[in-house]
């Protein structure tokens, strides 16, 4: 084992964390929040900063991003900066950074975007921007480049693409018994990404399977393509054909005047319901293993994304009962 890496107290600090986090029915109750100001007490348990609602949104949307990493690194303690794998993993919110950055590129804003506190260093120069050749040269992003911003999209689709591969080459630096799970955990995301953004591709973009095979996330030594591709062969409309496809037990019964068609947005919302139970059952039987933090942090990542969707629901006046619902089910909530 990893010096300083004690299993059991990783795994009870996680379920500790996790009983106060905002998943579920607790989520949904947020959701329930009149003003911003009234969500914002609730997460960080002080009172909101005197803003306009859109301003304070922005500010809550920032620091549930920085909570969300302080909270892992609690826990992972040097393991989040020391163990390559998680360096990997952390390092989502540095891809996540570089989207906006290059949209703030795109877009000529007169400054970088706002850095969020803690995290893993930038491999780069903010006192470069605009400058795409001295911002990222020599680093991981070098190709950026070369590729130019002309198809911003389709950047950040290979962004995507870098980071699970990345994160897929580091957790093959594991030893069997701390990645336990891992492996199989990281391809069932991978394959169910790849699903609901296939699909999303082929409806909303008319776009056939030669032009988004190269779209989907590859994992090297596994397919994690073949039952998106598979997918995209079956019609939309015709629920016989999905028959005995691997994922078919995570598509809705949605009928319009009684005809079953497939509904993306049900879809999605199992594939994450789907995704989240197998984190949430496989951090309790491989404690000594790594398997507890890497799930804690996948499932810190759905309540990220939750709460960054109630702030923006409570900002725009959405029905509570409904963002409350869509919170539930995004976060482990029945369906």
């Amino acid at each position: 084992m990893p010096d300083g890496f004690d299993g059991a107290y990783a795994y009870a600090r996680v379920c500790g964390s996790l009983a106060r986090a905002y998943l579920g029915d607790r989520a949904a109750g947020l959701a329930r929040s009149a003003r911003v100001g009234e969500a914002w007490k609730s997460i960080f348990g002080e009172s909101p900063p005197s803003l306009s609602e859109a301003e304070l949104a922005t500010l809550a949307e920032a620091g549930i991003r920085q909570r969300a990493g302080r909270s892992f690194e609690r826990i992972a303690g040097k393991l989040a900066r020391d163990e390559a794998f998680f360096a990997s993993l952390l390092r989502k919110a540095e891809f996540g950074y570089v989207k906006r950055l290059l949209s703030a590129i795109v877009e000529a804003a007169p400054e970088p975007p706002q850095l969020d506190e803690g995290g893993l260093p930038l491999p780069f120069e903010l006192k470069s921007y605009p400058d795409i050749e001295k911002l990222f040269r020599k680093t991981r992003y070098s190709w950026l480049a070369d590729a130019g911003l002309n198809d911003l999209p389709g950047i950040k689709n290979r962004l995507d693409r870098q980071y699970y591969a990345e994160l897929w080459d580091a957790l093959h630096g594991l030893k069997p018994a701390l990645a336990g799970s891992i492996p199989s955990l990281l391809r069932i995301e991978a394959e169910l990404e790849n699903l609901v953004w296939g699909l999303r591709l082929k409806r909303y973009y008319s776009m056939g399977a030669e032009e988004i095979e190269p779209l989907l996330i590859e994992l090297k030594g596994v397919d994690v393509k073949k039952n998106t591709l598979a997918a995209l062969a079956l019609r939309a409309d015709a629920r016989a054909e999905w028959l005995g496809w691997k994922w078919e037990a995570l598509l809705p019964d949605s009928r319009r005047e009684g005809n079953w068609f497939l509904d993306l947005r049900g879809f999605a919302l199992a594939a994450d319901r789907y995704l989240f139970h197998r984190l949430y059952s496989g951090l309790h039987f491989e404690g000594e293993s790594y398997v507890p933090l890497y799930a804690y942090h996948r499932i810190r990542e759905f309540e990220t994304r939750a709460l960054q969707g109630i702030i923006e629901g409570i900002r725009l006046e959405a029905p509570a009962s409904e963002l409350g619902a869509i919170a539930a089910e995004g976060t482990g909530g029945p369906g």
